[in-house]
Order: structure tokens, then sequence, then C-alpha cells
């Protein structure tokens, strides 16, 4: 399942992607009651533990982009985690629109 989802708006011809943004101040990761939500030391990305998710959804309410959604198969929180640092979608993107790069290589 695809990590990215993209809302269409077909009035108006407007796509837009909800991504995870993988925030410094991580709300998901503070709304968890369980600690399922952490940040990976490699590749600095939200990730979420099965293992302690219990699909309550305070991470997908807490989460300002809508990044965040319960499975309905697992009932477990899912969202991006960049493929444990290898992007699936920035391999695949065909018009190299989704990219990833060090945030250290950004300039704003």
């Amino acid at each position: 399942m695809a990590c990215i989802r993209v809302l269409k708006n077909e009035e108006e011809g407007i796509d837009t992607p909800i991504i995870c943004r993988q925030c410094e101040n991580a709300p998901c990761i503070e709304a968890c009651p369980t600690r399922a939500l952490a940040r990976d030391d490699r590749t600095h990305a939200v990730v979420v533990s099965e293992e302690y998710c219990i699909g309550c959804g305070e991470c997908v309410e807490a989460c300002p982009f809508g990044a965040v959604v319960v499975d309905a198969e697992t009932h477990k929180a899912w969202k991006c985690d960049l493929c444990a640092g290898d992007p699936e979608c920035a391999k695949y993107c065909p018009t190299s629109a989704i990219q990833y790069v060090d945030s250290q290589e950004v300039h704003l």
C-alpha cells in the first residue's frame, strides 16, 4: 500500500498529495499513549512499532497533515517511514517530482 495519498479536486483540477512531513516535533509521537511511534535513529523518520500500537487513532487525530491512518485490516497505525531510508516512491516517480534528499542538502 502506498504511503502517499492524493486528494483530487476534479472541479478545480487540483491534486493535493497527503504525505508525512516527518515533523521535527512530531505531534503523533506525543499523542501516542503506548509510545508506539518513535523517531528512527538512522533515517530520522517517525516510525510505528506494530508491537506496541493498539490502533486507538490518537496519532491520526494529532497529525496536522492527515498523513497517519489506521489500517482497516491490521487495526494498526500506518504512515510513511521513508522505506528505511530508500523510499520506493522516489525511485519510481516517472517525473522525478518526488525526491529523497538529505535534509542538510535542502536550501529553502
